[in-house]
């Protein structure tokens, strides 16, 4: 009898064991109410809801388990399953994701062009893949803008001498160097206690990072347009998704997907949004005037021009996707 229950338990702790959930965690160091965050808690909520339950997600923001950076270096730990950075951070993967992150580069137009989109994922899952993480696909960020504490930016001058937290990595610090700012590179959750304190005097940002993380500190905001589109790269543990089922693997493909595509058009209205209620506050806005942004351009291209140079077949080849897709100009 004590046999015959025994392997009655057994075979309900097997069936149990069967159907425990896959865990999926994600950690980042955006703040909960910020860009990509709600996408991560939509995404996390409806792969649960496609998979019966079978793939639960945990999200960890605001460095609550990792920031950004440390949460790639935790990929193939079995800690972390995903990380969303912005799109940046990979370049301590490899350099030639630089292509993406260089001013004046990306459009909107192309990130939202799926032969595009489908192009440029593979190419730089072809310099990651190796050292065991793929990118899913890119959300938008935002258009970067100077969120300054006390100076109105209105042309490249006016940002001599300043200290001004940048993402990018060496691709934006190379450039803010070349019209005389001192760029320093800091995670978000970070930049409003620096910017209040004068560690830094302005900040390079989204109008998100200006009205969920700066606030009032921020008294003056200026978009440069086209000068960095930033995206977010949904970076996963390669090994931990291959092992997936496979019907799992394309539900968290295919919520991802329809994830992005709304997430492109939501975040620019969004963002607009968000620039009028600090503007309602009292903050000021303006957009640099074209003959401006033209003389900034000219300047960034100038700084970039050794890592386009290094860099050049990862630069043909990018130049090589814009062409097949018909978006080379």
């Amino acid at each position: 009898m004590k046999g015959i229950q025994f392997t009655g338990l057994l075979a309900t702790l097997l069936a149990f064991n069967a159907h425990a959930a896959t865990e999926m965690i994600i950690t980042g160091e955006i703040p909960i109410t910020t860009n990509p965050s709600p996408s991560i808690m939509k995404f996390i909520e409806e792969v649960e809801k496609r998979t019966n339950g079978e793939v639960k997600g945990k999200y960890f923001p605001a460095s609550q388990l990792y920031n950004d950076i440390n949460g790639i270096a935790a990929i193939g730990t079995g800690s972390v399953h995903m990380v969303w950075p912005v799109t940046s951070r990979l370049e301590a993967l490899d350099p030639r994701i630089g292509i993406v992150s260089l001013p004046f580069s990306l459009t909107t137009q192309e990130m939202t062009n799926n032969c595009f989109v489908e192009g440029l994922t593979k190419q730089v899952n072809s310099y990651i893949e190796p050292k065991g993480v793929t990118v899913l696909g890119f959300l938008r960020t935002a258009d970067l803008m100077f969120l300054m504490k006390d100076k109105d930016i209105q042309k490249q001058e006016d940002v001599s001498g300043l200290k001004i937290r940048v993402i990018g990595g060496q691709i934006m610090l190379d450039p803010m160097k070349s019209i005389g700012a001192s760029p320093v590179s800091m995670a978000a959750s970070e930049m409003s206690a620096a910017l209040s304190q004068g560690a830094i005097d302005g900040v390079l940002s989204s109008p998100a990072g200006w009205a969920d993380v700066l606030g009032s500190t921020a008294k003056f905001g200026t978009s440069v347009p086209g000068m960095a589109l930033t995206t977010s790269a949904v970076v996963t543990d390669k090994a931990w998704l291959d092992s997936l089922p496979k019907e799992h693997s394309d539900v968290i493909r295919t919520v991802l997907q329809e994830i992005i595509v709304d997430q492109w058009k939501s975040s620019i209205v969004k963002d607009e949004e968000l620039i009028q209620k600090m503007v309602q506050q009292g903050a000021t806005y303006r957009e640099m005037d074209p003959a401006e942004v033209e003389k900034l351009k000219a300047s960034f291209t100038r700084a970039n021009q050794k890592f386009v140079e290094k860099n050049a077949k990862a630069v043909e080849e990018l130049a090589q996707v814009k062409k097949e897709c018909k978006l080379n100009g």
